[in-house]
């Protein structure tokens, strides 16, 4: 004789749970003074999922899975009338109800069946689903920053590793382990191979960068005609994440004041953290009628790429553009950039601003990094332009589509380099990426200090954005194709390879040229010429990066000197530094944002705009 169940447990048997399943679970559900609803999924037997789906379907209203709706809300505040977990939720309104959704607990099944049943005109207005469901389209899917994560969450930093990829860490870390018990010489000439080759194609590409660029127009005056009052702009909006800003607030306004472009046209949103009291603080009666502070709720985690997603939702412009507290964009920039869009082909997505450096003399590391922001800025990324190879951003003044943006989720707010990865997913999604003749001029790090927590945070999101776009190589493979493929990884994969092996190359070398080390011994001649072939290597990557900065800086009027060039590689050894660094941040605190600390700096040349 076949056992009666109840409305759920009837829709799981005749879905073909087997009845000794249920048998066993209304048994021990019993003992245990729970439903067996409830019993079936503490016990893993059937997902929460299949249990819900089978109360609607008993019910006869609509199952709504995971991340297939989203809540109404309020200031951010989802609409709900009971817990977060079990709704009822607002999720929408059709022209004649308003649309609910619900997850009970499992010992009120049967009063929401009897209701349900008893109330047929509430069918119409309630829809199931799971607590799980309901939890996450309260928080992640209600917050701006949660876009990406919700729709492409294979394109998010959140999980560092794909399960291919953890097995492949482990076994690299084997095989490092085995290393130790490897011959000497064969360690010696894998290394030296690798970073040979690393160099020299670093040297290759930065010299073949330099002289594809020499001739590149660095900025651009725009004719007379364009400042006809006539003209119809698009609406541009800028978006400025702060924290912590209070002191840059005052300088930052006045900068942003200087932009040329229609007030009526023009939004500017400055985005604070809601525990960010002294900043808000500072804006207090210093706003135009274009500008807004808009707060950023608290959250998880607290990174720039959140806030802007923030930014992001509030923004009126079809044009969007990102500064930072210190830049000082020329005033005509959006303009320039509302021009070139307008004069592109339909997939140009983003256009990065040229990024200088304008307090160069103030230390060692303003000069070395305002020339190498020089040679990224100036040459290689223009190069890449030109190849249409995809390349990461820089940190601001990337201008974008709003529309793309939106389309391909916004940034990844797990990720603390949000503009490399953003740079890569819109070439994966089929979208160019260009470099258009504006400068914005920045602030440099001063001390090593700050320098290294600059460099270490961005070494971090490189590495989450090399592992988000490797998690499926072969996918990645066909949506830029082998030779942009190819340059991806040999860009952002070479320079961690130069980074890893750096200090250890230089030791060696020390130790070799001061008797300390004996070479690696061989018999024939073929060690010399393995070794010849390393120095050359090594030899051209330093030699192209030089060439490269000697033109890269006198363009920008650095005036580069034999102390530049001499201190290279040094410079090199702090970026090593970094890179361990980053790499203990990776596994240790993947999240974290080392902000850089902005208005220190005592030399920044008020003629640079």
């Amino acid at each position: 004789m076949q056992e009666q169940y109840s409305g759920e447990l009837e829709i799981l048997r005749l879905r073909g749970i087997a009845d000794g399943i249920l048998q066993t679970a209304s048994r021990e559900a019993e003992k245990l003074g729970i439903s067996p609803a409830e019993y079936l999924v503490s016990q893993s037997i059937v997902s929460e999922a299949a249990v819900y789906s089978a109360l609607a379907e008993h019910c006869r209203v609509p199952f709504v899975p995971e991340m297939g709706f989203r809540p109404q809300s309020v200031n951010g505040i989802p609409l709900g009338f009971g817990s977060l977990d079990n709704g009822p939720l607002l999720i929408g309104m059709s022209p004649t109800s308003p649309q609910y959704i619900i997850a009970p607990e499992f010992d009120q099944f049967e009063q929401v069946t009897a209701h349900l049943h008893n109330s047929p005109e509430l069918t119409d207005q309630v829809r199931i689903s799971t607590p799980n469901a309901i939890r996450y389209a309260s928080t992640v899917l209600n917050a701006p920053s949660g876009d990406l994560e919700s729709r492409f969450p294979e394109f998010s930093a959140k999980a560092r590793f794909s399960k291919t990829q953890l097995g492949t860490l482990v076994g690299v870390a084997a095989a490092f382990l085995v290393g130790f018990l490897v011959p000497k010489d064969f360690l010696f000439y894998s290394l030296s191979s690798l970073f040979s080759l690393a160099c020299a194609l670093a040297g290759i590409a930065r010299w073949t960068s330099a002289k594809s660029t020499e001739r590149d127009q660095m900025d651009l005056i725009l004719p007379v005609a364009f400042q006809a009052p006539e003209i119809r702009w698009p609406t541009y909006t800028v978006l400025v994440p702060l924290y912590r800003e209070a002191a840059s607030v005052s300088d930052l306004v006045q900068g942003l004041r200087q932009i040329d472009y229609p007030t009526d046209k023009l939004d500017i949103k400055f985005l604070l953290e809601c525990d960010d009291l002294e900043t808000r603080k500072a804006f207090r009666g210093n706003l135009d009628d274009h500008m807004e502070v808009v707060i950023v709720p608290e959250g998880f985690p607290r990174t720039k790429p959140r806030a802007l997603a923030y930014g992001l939702e509030n923004a009126a412009g079809e044009f969007i553009t990102v500064y930072d507290a210190e830049d000082r964009p020329q005033p005509d920039q959006l303009k320039k950039a509302a021009l070139f869009f307008t004069l592109g082909p339909e997939n140009l997505a983003c256009l990065q601003a040229r990024l200088a450096i304008d307090n160069a003399d103030e230390s060692f590391f303003t000069r070395q990094y305002a020339l190498e922001y020089a040679c990224l800025f100036d040459q290689v990324l223009p190069w890449f332009y030109q190849q249409e190879w995809p390349f990461p951003l820089g940190g601001t003044s990337n201008h974008f589509r709003r529309a793309v943006l939106d389309s391909i989720g916004g940034w990844d707010k797990y990720n603390v380099t949000e503009d490399a990865d953003l740079g890569i997913r819109l070439a994966r999604f089929g979208y160019l990426c260009g470099v258009f003749p504006s400068t914005t001029y920045e602030e440099a790090p001063i001390s090593f200090k700050a320098w290294l927590h600059q460099r270490s945070r961005w070494y971090k999101g490189w590495l989450q954005t090399l592992c988000v776009h490797l998690r499926e190589p072969a996918r990645t493979l066909r949506e830029v194709g082998a030779t942009r493929f190819a340059v991806l990884t040999a860009m952002i994969g070479g320079s961690f390879v130069m980074m890893a092996s750096h200090p250890f190359i230089v030791l060696a070398f020390l130790g070799y040229i001061s008797g300390l080390l004996a070479f690696p011994n061989s018999d024939n001649f073929a060690r010399d010429i393995f070794l010849a072939l390393c120095l050359c290597g090594a030899v051209l990557g330093y030699v192209g990066a030089a060439m490269a900065m000697i033109r890269a800086g006198r363009r920008r009027n650095y005036r580069p000197n034999i102390a530049d060039l001499i201190l290279l590689p040094a410079y090199w050894l702090c970026g090593s530094v970094a890179f361990y660094r980053s790499v203990w941040e990776f596994f240790m605190q993947p999240y974290v944002w080392n902000k850089t600390e902005h208005g220190v700096s005592q030399g920044r040349r008020d003629d640079a705009t």
